[in-house]
């Protein structure tokens, strides 16, 4: 396989870049970033996302996002808007108490990194893959 080491390094690349992030839900004491942080992290970059865009940019499947946002939305991390026209069309946005904890978890994700950045040598190699990535896709 001609891009075999590239590859594994990527993959490396992602599994390092994913533990800086990781273990700081504060809603259920996850060691990984949930669906929850996920979908926070997305309505808090626009103001209405319809189910759609917001599944394709969590990875989710079409009904396991309509649960999670059901709960997210009874927990009052996030609210279900109908549009005016055609009450059909649903967007959600994130509330308030959904940017306290999106917040509190970016806080402690800040944390982590400027531990992370305290490690010069990680931050080389880290750098160092990041171009070979963006070679290897661009």
């Amino acid at each position: 396989m001609e891009n075999y080491d590239r590859i594994k390094d990527v993959l490396a690349l992602t599994i390092r870049l994913e533990s800086l992030c990781e273990g700081f839900d504060v809603t259920t004491k996850s060691a990984t970033i949930t669906s929850k942080i996920k979908i926070l992290l997305e309505l808090s970059k626009a103001e209405l996302v319809p189910p759609a865009v917001l599944q394709v940019k969590v990875g989710l499947a079409k009904s396991n996002l309509a649960i999670i946002c059901n709960k997210m939305i009874e927990e009052k991390l996030i609210d279900k808007n109908r549009d005016g026209f055609d009450a059909r069309e649903i967007f959600y946005s994130i509330t308030d108490e959904g940017k306290k904890v999106l917040n509190l978890y970016l806080n402690k994700a800040q944390k982590n990194f400027e531990r992370q950045l305290a490690y010069k040598n990680n931050m080389k190699q880290i750098d160092e893959k990041i171009k070979d990535l963006n070679e290897l896709v661009g």
